[in-house]
């Protein structure tokens, strides 16, 4: 039973903005088929619902949100909204696709709502682009007045994607609560939570106490920063939170790299690092550190209930190979044959993790330098970041890895998103709306493979280094996560920029800033939102 509780957004304001173009309905992503009616359906202010106990709960919920009179439904004759199962024989139900699971038939008739799935998904899924459909309308009065539609939709991936940053700074359960309900809004599956980093130890570990004691002080802006992490309480208040909406929560620990905030709190693990960064890897051929990742990753796998998925980072270890051939042990393993370099050892690392992952019962996610480490094919999800390597994605492909794609252009949040904007990564050029719009199928290394079934999906990723403030992040997310989701959603054929950017989007700036978001305007070019 969902915990009417949970759903807890602030009122919306009678909707005042509706598409203009006359042909399409404003819902984000854009549902794969559509078919306009030419009447109206006026919703009375009391509504009953009718239908699975659990999506009924939500349903009720969310339309009291909207200033509706929700009830649940004395009986299935007076029930104004009714969520059905295809068995239950429905008129007008065809076929739905089952993979990737999610697919929902919305009717919106004279008569009433229809929304027919056969998971707790896929009729998430169709009350999500109900809700929109009340909040994109006009009223009369209280009453939403709805266009007679027929949606027929499912996800054209599984993986449907946005990953936090915590460690660098810190957004905390209010701000990620808010995100976690405007992604389910979106249709948005996967939070990828980056909770660990040489910055900030952000998730408590019992086991391991001075992780949070030493490892949360301070952040990528202010080294002596107050403490900042989420205790095991509220890990799982969050997780219960995203499991409501239907979205699945990632955890990422980095290792063997970016794990200064835990060296310095446990400095015996030590593998060495940088002369700026003296304490960013973990030794890597040390059976106590092995422990002590072990007791981390068993409470981590208690905590995310649901998850498929536990990232392990395993990305830019290689710039502190030179501290690792003064540990004891490692020159002498080379030098007796037992590796022919660090990158061996830094290999054989990334296979007992994802040993060890795989045998907590989860697919282990890396980034894509773990290609190459002899991880197992069917246990292994690799992210692929290096948008100036698509070789290397083919080569992830063709070897038979599942891969997220999420590279730095245009998937990076962090990068400028208009040509006036100056605080942000630039490298060769901003990200734009339109960018983020038309990946993946701008990208040719996808497209035109013969191994897409391997790509799962896409993920955008917000690093934090220049966000400091909350606003900032919501500035750089909001309105491209849209792009995002429209993009994981909707199949190529149907997607089409003019339209999203032209009337749909225009009718969702103000549902995101009732939300509390501050978002860019791409309509205005409004003002930079500074560090």
């Amino acid at each position: 039973m969902v915990d009417n509780n949970q759903f807890h957004l602030s009122p919306y304001p009678s909707p005042k903005h509706q598409d203009k173009s006359g042909n399409e309905i404003s819902v984000i992503p854009k549902p794969q088929k559509v078919d306009l009616g030419g009447d109206m359906l006026t919703l009375p202010h009391s509504i009953f619902v009718a239908g699975s106990s659990t999506i009924v709960a939500t349903a009720i919920a969310s339309l009291n949100q909207r200033e509706l009179d929700a009830q649940l439904a004395p009986d299935d004759v007076s029930a104004m909204v009714h969520f059905l199962h295809p068995d239950d024989g429905a008129m007008g139900i065809v076929e739905l696709p089952t993979n990737p699971p999610g697919a929902y038939y919305l009717s919106v008739s004279e008569e009433g709502v229809i929304i027919t799935a056969d998971s707790e998904r896929g009729w998430f899924h169709g009350l999500q682009s109900l809700l929109q459909l009340i909040d994109t309308t006009p009223r009369t009065g209280s009453r939403a007045v709805l266009p007679t539609v027929t949606i027929t939709d499912w996800p054209r991936f599984k993986w449907r994607g946005y990953m936090l940053d915590e460690s660098r700074h810190f957004s905390g359960i209010e701000a990620t609560k808010r995100l976690l309900d405007t992604m389910a809004y979106y249709k948005l599956n996967i939070f990828h939570w980056h909770l660990t980093d040489s910055p900030g130890w952000r998730i408590e570990i019992k086991s391991k106490p001075k992780l949070t004691s030493v490892g949360s002080v301070g952040n990528y802006s202010d080294p002596g920063a107050s403490p900042k992490f989420y205790t095991q309480e509220q890990i799982r208040d969050v997780v219960s939170f995203a499991n409501a909406r239907h979205i699945e929560v990632i955890p990422e620990i980095g290792m063997p790299g970016h794990m200064s905030a835990a060296m310095r709190s446990y400095p015996e693990f030590s593998g060495g690092g940088t002369e700026k960064d003296p304490y960013y890897t973990i030794n890597p051929i040390s059976d106590a550190a092995d422990k002590f990742l072990i007791s981390i990753l068993d409470e981590v796998a208690e905590l995310f209930i649901g998850a498929e998925v536990i990232h392990f980072g395993g990305d830019e270890v290689n710039v502190a190979h030179k501290s690792w051939r003064t540990l004891g042990g490692v020159q002498k393993l080379i030098e007796d044959g037992s590796f022919k370099s660090e990158h061996e050892i830094e290999a054989a690392f990334n296979r007992r993790i994802a040993k060890l992952i795989n045998g907590l019962g989860f697919t282990v996610g890396g980034w894509d330098e773990v290609f190459g480490s002899g991880l197992e094919i069917e246990g292994t999800l690799i992210f692929w970041w290096h948008h100036d390597r698509p070789e290397l994605l083919t080569e992830i492909l063709e070897s038979g890895y599942k891969v997220v794609l999420c590279p730095r252009k245009p998937q990076y949040f962090d990068f400028l998103q208009h040509e006036t904007h100056n605080v942000g990564r630039t490298w060769d050029g901003f990200i734009s709306l339109e960018d983020v719009y038309c990946f993946p199928d701008s990208l040719e290394a996808y497209e035109n493979r013969p191994t897409n079934g391997k790509v799962v999906g896409i993920n955008a990723n917000l690093w934090t280094e220049q966000a400091i403030t909350q606003e900032r992040r919501d500035f750089l997310t909001f309105p491209r996560l849209l792009a995002t989701a429209e993009s994981a959603w909707t199949l190529k054929e149907y997607k089409i920029w003019e339209t999203f950017f032209n009337s749909r989007l225009k009718n969702h700036l103000p549902l995101l800033e009732t939300r509390g978001l501050i978002i860019f305007n791409p309509y205005s070019i409004s003002v930079e939102i500074p560090r």
